[in-house]
This record gives C-alpha cells, sequence and structure tokens, in this order.
C-alpha cells in the first residue's frame, strides 16, 4: 500500500478513505492528550530528560506533549494552540480570573480547577450584556509564536487549530452559571438569544482574525460545546435546534468560507440523537465518542453514521478502563474498538478523553502498543 505522510494519513481518514494505518493523535486538542503528571512519567519510562510542560489548558492541566513522546509513539497530528488575550490574573486567595471574568480554584484533589465565579450570574437584561467587558477577538497575543511553531513543523503533520473552548452553548452556560443559563433556555428566551447572538459575533470575529493571520497553516480547526450527560442531551433536541444549531450553522459555514479546512466538533457524553444535526451544518469528525455514554456503541455508530462522519476518539474508556483496568484488560478494549471503527477509514486513534493523572503508565504503554499492532489496513 501507498505510503502516506502523517498529514496526508488524518486528511485521508477525514475524508472517509483508507489510508496505510489508521491515523495516531496524541495532544493536538485538549481533550485528546494528558495530564501534566503522565507526561513526566512517560519521560522517565521512556528514558527522556524531562524539561517541563507546556501547559495550555490550565484548568485540566493537560499539556501540548513533548515532541519526543509524540515521535516515539508515531502521532500524526500537532496542535497550534492560540493563548488568551491576557494572562491569568492570580487573587490573593490563589484563585484565578480568565479573560472572560471568570473565577476559577483549585478542586479538593488539587489536579484540575473548577469554576467558581460567573460574571453574568446576575445579569437580568438585554442592558447587562451591553455593560458588560467582552474579551477582544483581535488581540495579538492569541497567536504568539504560532506561525513560527507551524513553520517549524513543515508540511509533515495535521495542524489543528485549539484552544477556542466551548463556543456557543459551553461558554453562555459558565458566563452566566449553569442553572441560570438552563433557565433562560425555559422562561427567558430572549436574553437566552441575545447573549448567544454576542458570542456568535464574538467568535466569527475571533475566527475570521485567526485565519487571516495564520489560516494558511491550518488544516482542521477544533470546536466544542458539550452538549450531553451520560444518559441523555442536556437540553432537549428542540431546544437545540431551536437555539444552538442555527448559530452552529452559521459560525461552521462562515468558517469553511472563509478557509477549506475540516471542523472537528467535541461534545463528551451521549449525543448520538444529534449526530445528523451535526453531519448537516458541517461537521466533518466528532470527539471523543465517549463509548460509555448511553447510545455510544462503537460498531453501531459505525454502520449508523460511518459513510458521513469520521470519529475522532473512543479508542478506549478514559472513567474506568484506562485508570483502573489491568494492561491486558487495556489491549482487548483499544483491540476491539479499533475493529469496529477503522473498516473502510473514517478513524483517528485517540482515548476517549484526556490520560489523566492517576492512570498507570503501563496501561498508557498497552493502550499505545496496541494501537500500533492492529492500526495498519
Amino acid at each position: 500500500m501507498e505510503k502516506f505522510s502523517s498529514k496526508q494519513r488524518v486528511l485521508k481518514s477525514l475524508s472517509l478513505g483508507e489510508p496505510d494505518r489508521v491515523p495516531l493523535d496524541i495532544g493536538s486538542t485538549n481533550n485528546t492528550t494528558m495530564h501534566a503528571e503522565i507526561e513526566k512519567k512517560l519521560c522517565e519510562y521512556l528514558g527522556f530528560r524531562y524539561e517541563g510542560s507546556e501547559i495550555k489548558s490550565w484548568n485540566q492541566q493537560v499539556v501540548i506533549p513533548d515532541e519526543r513522546i509524540l515521535k516515539y509513539f508515531g502521532a500524526d497530528a500537532r496542535s497550534i494552540y492560540i493563548s488568551e488575550m491576557k494572562p491569568l490574573e492570580e487573587q490573593s486567595d490563589g484563585t484565578l480570573i480568565d479573560q472572560w471574568g471568570l473565577g476559577h480554584k483549585l478542586d479538593s484533589c488539587g489536579a484540575y480547577y473548577t469554576m467558581y465565579f460567573h460574571p453574568l450570574a446576575k445579569a437580568s437584561s438585554i442592558d447587562d450584556l451591553d455593560r458588560y467587558k467582552w474579551p477582544d477577538p483581535y488581540s495579538e497575543a492569541r497567536l504568539t509564536g504560532l506561525e513560527e511553531r507551524a513553520c517549524s513543523l513543515g508540511n509533515e503533520y495535521c495542524l489543528v487549530l485549539e484552544g477556542l473552548r466551548e463556543t456557543n452553548f459551553g461558554l453562555a452556560s459558565w458566563l452566566r452559571g449553569i442553572p441560570e443559563f438552563y433557565m433562560d433556555l425555559a422562561v427567558n428566551k430572549e436574553f437566552a438569544h441575545a447573549l448567544l447572538d454576542r458570542l456568535l459575533d464574538f467568535q466569527i470575529k475571533l475566527t475570521d482574525f485567526i485565519f487571516d493571520k495564520i489560516g494558511e497553516y491550518i488544516d482542521v480547526i477544533k470546536l466544542a460545546d458539550d452538549l450531553a450527560t451520560q444518559q441523555s442531551l442536556i437540553i432537549s433536541p428542540e431546544t437545540y435546534r431551536e437555539f444552538v444549531k442555527p448559530r452552529q450553522k452559521i459560525l461552521y459555514q462562515h468558517i469553511k468560507k472563509k478557509k477549506n479546512c475540516f471542523i472537528l466538533f467535541h461534545c463528551c457524553g451521549a449525543m448520538r440523537d444529534i449526530i445528523p444535526d451535526l453531519i448537516e451544518i458541517g461537521v466533518d469528525a466528532i470527539n471523543p465518542v465517549q463509548i460509555s455514554a448511553a447510545g455510544m456503541v462503537p460498531g453501531n455508530l459505525k454502520e449508523d453514521f460511518g459513510n458521513r462522519i469520521s470519529f475522532w476518539g473512543g479508542g478506549i474508556d478514559t472513567q474506568k478502563m484506562l485508570p483502573k483496568g489491568t494492561p491486558d484488560e487495556v489491549k482487548e478494549e483499544v483491540k476491539r474498538n479499533i475493529e469496529a471503527f477503522k473498516p473502510g477509514g473514517g478513524y483517528i486513534f485517540a482515548p476517549v478523553h484526556n490520560i489523566t493523572y492517576d492512570v498507570p503508565i503501563e496501561n498508557v504503554i498497552a493502550m499505545y502498543e496496541t494501537y500500533q499492532k492492529y492500526a495498519s489496513y
């Protein structure tokens, strides 16, 4: 079979074709990477001198992985990760304030940050949205060092634009607070529509700015909105189609007119019911493919949607199996999932989500070695 470059391998899969092997992603997004503790342990295990971690997704404390790790396992994609417009503001009590005015504090285990302050929680009118200080979508600080990174990677790897966070539903719920925003969707619809419209306007301006500056380097743009729990959608399909889908469609189609790139959509949980909607509005691949959630059985997903959308993830459950299974159990699950997703192409291997700090290194090695054993077409 023809030998593919890493970039060609990923792009072929996103085009629903079979390359020479299933592409591998380690850390091109902040949902396919690893906690800083795992990177440190991997460097030690592989005999690399640990040189510190590059953390962009600071709330998850996950890394842009050491390039030596990526090359060792043969990862095919790389992250082009935008920054926020200004550094985090650390408060006297150790909490952090980000560019949106969201407050974050360490959780009880000290491994991750959780939100505790929502700047629009007390907003009661559209006038309050006008008074809110929106971040600058045109801040040059967002792109510091990215052109240099893209050039240094050359044309070998698939480059994924990361750092836009949750662009629509998720960001609205963070700014407002989850209970308040969900109530808005039910009883304060005018306000909910106004907030979502302002976020859409911001995202269009931001993505235009990014693509005008570094668009020539971007192969894939990762967009996100967590719309599901492990059992069902958070909101009804009808509410999704009233509030979220129309704005996703505007943004996604605007991006595709601006730049001929693939759209990777991240949504955890049981999101099967809206996969046809996502296909309709231009999504090319979904992540993380949470195989433990209701309706997310690999073989069924592949059979029902595999000729219309790619699957990026789903390689192994990261809640229970990867941290708590034995290496042999890890190998068996990876083999089973690759065999379900692989036929016909349209699959990029990654675990369901980030490798958490408590995963045994033996399980990490077992996962990637099993991938390598069964990846070839």
